[in-house]
């Protein structure tokens, strides 16, 4: 895979002076940081984002104070961090110095607090005129709800996705993955991008209000627009599909590494389903000339789907994948992290990059970029320590001096 260590990056020169914590904010700013931003991430021993302190963690006999928890490393990877406490004027100066260098500025606090601090939008554009300013809270900096907090869960749930989600007749089911989580800091990313091409032009900062709320409700699509129109609220559909059938994830044979294996595959024309019955041996079950029309086969999809089931289970599922495939029809396997990291082997040389930490004892699987240009993928570097480029930026970037760096850790201010 080749990377863009050894050429410009196309960020290089941006700096963001970064509050995000948790996940959806610094999944954001990592996507900057990654493809050469100067990204600062601002905490304190009062406000260090949480996340470096809860997820999955590496063994202990290999633990160190410098190993992070996988989603810390995950989230903040080629970023930079300082510590700042900004509960104090002299932390807010400092702030401030360090948007009077910077392009962007980040967090996602519910909607008044960085107003609260003093360091609002309208108080740093007086510092900085060409800033931009992104804030995510769940609710947005407007309305009734703009203080309200939430976690990715929350999010989904308040954005519909839960409700529409699981089989009939059962409470919702939600997703495994925090998909707000993933979803907000791509828009969030691409409304930065074009305040930078504005700012570009003209000279003028922008302040961005993105709730997070907003972004996860977006992905509604086709029942937002049947509501909108015929005031239908959908039932959990399960994995069928209202115009196809078959359409499903069916039981697969057990593997080694695996018992809990299956195969989806669906069915968009009456020719595939000829393939698809001819691959099964004609049984006797689905030989009705009913299920040969798309309209038979939705009134029957549950006898068709235990039938499939039946078939399906027999086979593992990769191999019947292939068969499906090589016939035309629609289908793949189930993939758990075993086939993804282990087994499909171009996947993981593609996506997947193992990062050290600092120390060197422990190596983090860590996502790419899912995007190349000009068939290079970003340059990461592993996530930092708390406060680990303090001395840096501080004497460095922000001017203090050495005995004032050193006043400012006696104080507390530096923690």
């Amino acid at each position: 895979m080749n990377s863009s260590s050894d050429r410009k990056q196309p960020l290089e020169g941006i700096r963001i002076c970064d509050f995000f914590w948790l996940i959806a904010g610094p999944a954001c700013s990592r996507i900057f940081a990654d493809w050469g931003a100067e990204v600062i991430k601002i905490e304190s021993s009062s406000r260090m984002d949480e996340i470096r302190q809860t997820g999955s963690w590496p063994p202990d006999d290999v633990r160190s104070e410098d190993s992070h928890n996988g989603v810390f490393n995950d989230c903040n990877t080629s970023k930079k961090a300082v510590q700042v406490d900004i509960n104090t004027p002299e932390g807010i100066e400092i702030i401030k110095r360090l948007v009077a260098e910077s392009d962007i500025v980040t967090n996602n606090f519910t909607g008044e607090r960085m107003d609260r601090w003093g360091l609002g939008y309208e108080d740093l554009k007086k510092i900085n005129p060409g800033i931009i300013m992104l804030t995510m809270p769940v609710m947005g900096t407007t309305g009734p709800q703009r203080n309200f907090g939430a976690i990715g869960n929350n999010v989904i749930a308040l954005g519909g996705i839960n409700y529409a989600m699981g089989f009939p007749d059962t409470p919702p089911t939600g997703m495994g993955p925090l998909y707000s989580d993933f979803a907000a800091p791509y828009f969030a990313a691409s409304a930065i991008l074009a305040a930078l091409h504005h700012r570009n032009q003209t000279g003028e900062g922008q302040f961005i209000d993105l709730a997070q709320f907003q972004a996860t409700a977006s992905l509604l699509g086709p029942a937002l627009l049947d509501y909108s129109a015929n005031g239908t609220i959908p039932t959990r559909p399960g994995n069928t599909h209202p115009d196809v059938a078959p359409h499903g994830v069916y039981p697969a044979r057990p593997e080694p590494h695996n018992s809990d294996r299956w195969i989806s595959l669906a069915i968009d024309t009456d020719d595939q389903w000829k393939d698809l019955i001819s691959l099964m041996g004609e049984p006797v079950a689905l030989r009705d000339p009913l299920y040969d029309t798309l309209h038979g086969r939705l009134r029957n999809r549950d006898h068709i789907d235990t039938e499939i089931a039946k078939w399906t289970s027999q086979y593992e599922t990769h191999a019947l994948a292939e068969v499906l495939q090589a016939a035309g029809i629609p289908a793949g396997a189930v993939q758990d992290l075993h086939d993804l990291i282990a087994t499909d082997t171009e996947f993981a040389a593609a996506h997947f990059e193992a990062m050290p930490d600092r120390a060197g004892h422990v190596e983090y699987t860590t996502h790419r970029q899912p995007v190349r240009l000009n068939e290079r993928t970003a340059h990461m570097n592993r996530a930092p320590t708390f406060g680990e480029h303090n001395y840096d930026i501080y004497t460095t970037l922000l001017g203090y001096s050495d005995a004032e760096y050193a006043e400012l850790v006696s104080r507390g201010v530096v923690q």
